[in-house]
């Protein structure tokens, strides 16, 4: 008796295997959500140094911002069972893109407009806005774009 396939027996076990997806809505939501949070907490903590003054408030919000970094590191690593395809590449590429337009555009604003008067925290929570917002599109395409 053959170990071996026929051609037929082994068209039907690769158009079996192709049917099957690992992309799953569930991952794609939670890839999304990470590269989201990611993107978010990094612009806001950024924008927020501009605002918090004394070593205290400083530290907390260093370690709010590391907290909701590994919790969110933990909470994808336990919940997705696949990466979605291209999903690094646009989570990566948006949270990147996010820390360059803090550095770039958001951060020289704020230090700008601190030499006149002191920042608000809606001045940095508009900086922080504008400056997720690549993170936040990564996320939509991720969660929403092509499969």
């Amino acid at each position: 008796m053959s170990r071996h396939l026929t051609p037929d027996q082994a068209r039907e076990q690769l158009a079996t295997i192709q049917g099957r997806t690992l992309d799953t809505s569930r991952d794609r939501t939670v890839h999304a959500a990470a590269t989201a949070v990611f993107g978010v907490a990094s612009a806001l903590y950024m924008a927020a140094q501009n605002i918090l003054s004394d070593w205290v408030s400083h530290s907390l919000g260093t370690a709010v911002f590391a907290a909701a970094w590994l919790v969110t590191v933990w909470w994808i690593e336990r919940v997705a069972r696949t990466v979605p395809r291209r999903a690094k590449v646009w989570s990566r590429g948006g949270i990147v893109t996010s820390f360059v337009l803090t550095l770039t555009v958001v951060l020289p604003w704020l230090n700008f407009s601190a030499q006149t008067s002191p920042n608000t925290w809606p001045m940095v929570a508009t900086g922080a806005a504008l400056a997720a917002v690549p993170a936040l599109v990564a996320a939509a395409v991720i969660r929403w774009g092509p499969k």
